[in-house]
């Protein structure tokens, strides 16, 4: 049987946290950078509880829509998006599918489920939508860019754009965009102590019982330190 991961709330992912609150009191654009691993994605997915939402928005056909849906469909305000990795693909009909989806389905919830009258329904994509995360924004292109400009502009929403550390210096050469941009954000590695706690965390997971007296039990620890230094998905995989 397969049991849910759990998610682990790190400092950095709660002052991620923090900065998405922040574009998203401002409506400004922020640029979140860090190194492969360190754990911006998940957190990211985290944040728009995305894994859920996405569950319920992922419908093939009309009479699929809202099915799956929850009450948290009500409370879905972030937008989860990863760059695609084709050039020719346009990254705003990707934003704007995944608005309208969430419009579709909590309106539907809210007319099935919920016995209201007029769900509510939109043709507004971005309705009741706060932040827009995109994911991979290495892979996008001037075009691209121009699209994610032409979204904040037109509708007045926040967005977080995650990459890798440059992609700030990158984004500086489309001023258009960066002129947009009012904070920026460096997802680092974990720290020794958070380290340790996730280790101890996930040995407790697995039935293990971990004992720092016991010198081998001490010295695996502190040789997973040293081999991940720090780095969150490194760290998971042990």
């Amino acid at each position: 049987m397969n049991k849910t991961k759990k998610f682990i709330e790190t400092k950095e992912y709660k002052r991620f946290a923090e900065f998405c609150d922040a574009c998203i009191k401002y409506k400004y654009i922020g640029v979140c950078y860090g190194m492969p691993g360190v754990g911006k994605t998940v957190s990211a997915r985290h944040y728009a509880n995305w894994d859920n939402i996405f569950k319920q928005i992922d419908f093939k056909v009309n009479k699929e829509i809202g099915i799956d849906a929850t009450k948290e469909i009500l409370y879905a305000n972030t937008i989860f998006c990863t760059a695609p990795a084709e050039k020719q693909t346009r990254i705003s009909s990707d934003i704007h599918t995944y608005g309208i989806r969430i419009g579709l389905t909590r309106s539907v919830y809210l007319t099935e489920k919920e016995g209201k009258e007029d769900g509510g329904l939109s043709t507004d994509a971005y309705k009741g939508i706060d932040l827009i995360i995109v994911d991979e924004i290495d892979r996008l292109k001037l075009q691209h860019f121009e699209q994610l400009r032409d979204i904040y502009d037109q509708n007045d929403i926040a967005m977080v754009l995650i990459g890798m550390p440059g992609i700030e210096k990158r984004l500086s050469r489309y001023p258009q965009l960066y002129s947009r941009i009012g904070f920026a954000h460096e997802f680092d590695n974990l720290s020794k102590d958070e380290t340790h706690h996730i280790i101890e965390y996930k040995w407790s997971d697995l039935g293990l019982d971990l004992k720092l007296e016991d010198f081998s039990d001490y010295e695996a620890i502190t040789s997973i330190i040293k081999i991940t230094k720090g780095n969150f998905g490194s760290v998971a995989k042990f």
